[in-house]
């Protein structure tokens, strides 16, 4: 299946739509005089709150008069409609930093609740677009200010710890830690990393999905994806203990344990390929789409969001550089004939 729009490099698209959620006394002017995109969410304010039949008129006139204004349209329409879910998600993520707006949100009385939607799903659209584009860029900036470490988009970053061991974050990474006389405790926020622990009588414990791994000295990878995570250990011996569980397990060099939501018995994986990220390839075997996205993800500016949840469970196999997610995107949608769409350069949707 054909993708709508080709996967070009992200450009400077995402900071100029910024400019398109303007002031009701701006719309007037937008609509005849200003930039397709501009106009198209000026028109979609207004028909939001109201039009006249002649005003629809005119809409439609505008909308039919050029191709780009078409085009235009159809993305503010897209965004429209997703302005929801990512404002929920947003709110998730970045609760202690948009509480006060979403209280505020909540307080509007019956007779306000159109107005309240419209206003609800502008917002989103300003923090997925504009001030820097926080929802698309910066969707952990607050968890980040939480960390001792974290990474961006695209950054693989070696870590030294204050005991002298190492971590190497892997891209839009998160870790925390505090080390005393008693333990050395970590806690990985988000992404993933690669441990390398001095052998000391203290034990290192890192944290994860509710779950914890304890460790003397040894090499290993501590891995979030969605609400569960992955020790994948290679050299040493880890025990790890999912939360609410009295039982580790312990693993040898060349396993696997995924915990937090489902928990399997330990497997063999290569650590070749499950750990080939740290050199800048992604290489992985009957993996579900949704994660593959996921690692991609971290490697693109903005974001992938995947529409459809059984096109997610899908397993796929596959090698891909880091270096270049939108190649591996393309790769993935050619071989799968899944839709794939880009909205403002930033925003990359997958599925129906």
């Amino acid at each position: 299946m054909r993708a709508d729009a080709p996967l070009l490099p992200p450009g400077d698209e995402a900071s100029a739509m910024t400019d398109d959620l303007l002031p009701p006394g701006d719309e007037a002017s937008a609509m005849t005089d200003a930039p397709p995109r501009q106009a198209a969410m000026a028109w979609l304010a207004r028909l939001q709150r109201g039009a006249t039949a002649a005003e629809r008129r005119d809409f439609a006139a505008w909308r039919d008069a050029d191709p780009s204004h078409a085009r235009a349209w159809q993305d503010a329409e897209v965004l429209w409609d997703l302005a929801e879910a990512p404002g929920q998600q947003v709110a998730q993520e970045e609760a202690a930093a948009l509480g006060a707006y979403l209280r505020a949100m909540d307080d509007g009385k019956a007779r306000r609740r159109r107005t309240t939607r419209v206003a609800g799903a502008a917002l989103a659209l300003l923090l997925m677009l504009g001030g820097g584009g926080l929802w698309l860029e910066r969707p952990a900036l607050y968890q980040d200010l939480l960390a001792d470490a974290a990474t961006a988009r695209g950054e693989r970053r070696q870590v030294a710890l204050p005991d002298g061991s190492t971590v190497l974050l892997e891209a839009d990474s998160a870790l925390d830690w505090r080390f005393d006389g008693t333990a050395r405790r970590l806690r990985l926020l988000r992404g993933a990393g690669f441990f390398a622990v001095r052998p000391d009588a203290v034990p290192f414990i890192v944290e994860a999905a509710g779950g914890e791994v304890r460790v003397r000295g040894t090499r290993f990878e501590t891995r979030l994806v969605g609400e569960e995570a992955m020790v994948t250990l290679a050299e040493g011996s880890v025990a790890v203990t999912p939360g609410g569980e009295a039982t580790a397990t312990v693993l040898t060099p060349g396993q696997r344990l995924r915990f937090g939501g489902r928990r399997g018995a330990a497997e063999s994986v290569s650590l070749d390929q499950a750990l080939a990220w740290r050199d800048g390839r992604f290489a992985f075997h009957r993996m579900p789409l949704a994660e593959v996205l996921e690692e991609l993800g971290r490697y693109r500016p903005g974001r992938i969001l995947l529409l459809d949840a059984a096109l997610g469970r899908q397993p796929v196999s596959g090698s891909f550089s880091l270096d270049d997610p939108d190649a591996a995107l393309a790769a993935l949608q050619s071989g799968l004939g899944f839709r794939l769409r880009q909205v403002a350069g930033r925003l990359v949707l997958v599925g129906d």
